[in-house]
């Protein structure tokens, strides 16, 4: 999916350069026609930066490159106010930092939000290291700058259904978000996609909780394979459940509508709330008050 967010990244850009050239002739200010020296101190990153993490061993490399050679290609910024922010290479801008250079070469233009997205995406997307856990937070981060997600969506190039696997994350528990923002990578979108799944069908049960931190600490243990989550929750709640005296689903017209689940505890009734009009659900709720008050006791 990378390759293919990548590709689409990149004709975007390719459509909004044409797009902000076109503009900039009619411009009093051409601000994207000159490069400047920015002090490096006057310069913040891009706000939508997806990346979470800067491997300080590149960040080296890099460092040591510059000192060399020098900065082969100019930073991209916008300036907001008195200040600047990187549209793109904020790796050059942490290394000459690093390098307690006070200035370095920008190029200046002006970039919307959304496109200050669209550029921090598509230049990480560029380097396989980017997570799935990164595209997500980009993706969120941008969703400001348009009035609804299927504007995001078209406006990236993107199918709504494959954007939306990278929203997967934020459902997910706070104990597992905090793991990523510390290690990206060790949850992709698929495996993101069918925890949620899970919490959606069973994040009610009691146990669900305590055995989705099992999985967790398997995971980051080596333990268990991220794939491997849903299942694992999945077989323990089976497990735990195998009490179950009976249970039958609710038809209606041949389709299935819900369910109704007897163990030694309890009876589970589910019923989809589209199964329902408002005066059906009403009757339902007072038929089970006065079967829980007894008033349908056999004399």
């Amino acid at each position: 999916m990378s390759k293919d967010l990548k590709k689409m990244l990149e004709q975007k850009l390719q459509q909004n350069t044409q797009r902000h050239a076109l503009a900039a002739q009619e411009a009093e200010f051409e601000e994207g026609k000159e490069h400047l020296l920015i002090p490096v101190e006057k310069i913040d990153p891009n706000p939508y930066q997806p990346r979470r993490i800067f491997p300080q061993q590149e960040l080296d490399q890099l460092a040591q490159s510059i000192a060399e050679i020098g900065l082969l290609e100019p930073i991209l910024v916008r300036k907001i106010d008195d200040r600047y922010q990187i549209a793109a290479g904020e790796r050059r801008w942490r290394a000459h930092k690093q390098l307690n250079k006070h200035t370095i070469e920008a190029l200046v233009t002006r970039i919307s939000d959304s496109d200050m997205a669209v550029f921090a995406l598509a230049e990480n997307v560029d380097r396989e290291d980017l997570s799935d856990y990164e595209i997500g937070l980009a993706l969120k981060q941008v969703e400001s700058a348009f009035p609804t997600k299927k504007k995001l969506a078209e406006s990236l190039g993107l199918n709504r259904e494959d954007m939306y696997r990278y929203y997967a994350y934020d459902d997910l528990p706070q104990f597992i978000i905090t793991d990523l923002n510390a290690n990206p990578r060790l949850l992709s979108r698929s495996a993101a996609s069918d925890i949620k799944r899970l919490l959606k069908q069973c994040g009610h049960l009691p146990s669900f909780n305590a055995y989705l931190a099992e999985a967790w600490a398997l995971l980051l243990d080596n333990e268990l394979d991220q794939t491997k989550i849903a299942a694992y929750v999945t077989r323990k709640l089976d497990e735990k459940d195998s009490h179950i005296r009976d249970s039958r689903n609710l038809i209606r017209d041949g389709k299935k509508v819900g369910n109704i689940a007897w163990t030694e505890k309890h009876i589970t009734v589910k019923i989809s709330t589209k199964a329902l009009n408002a005066d059906q659900e009403q009757k339902l709720k007072e038929f089970l008050e006065k079967l829980i008050e007894g008033e349908f006791a056999e004399v």
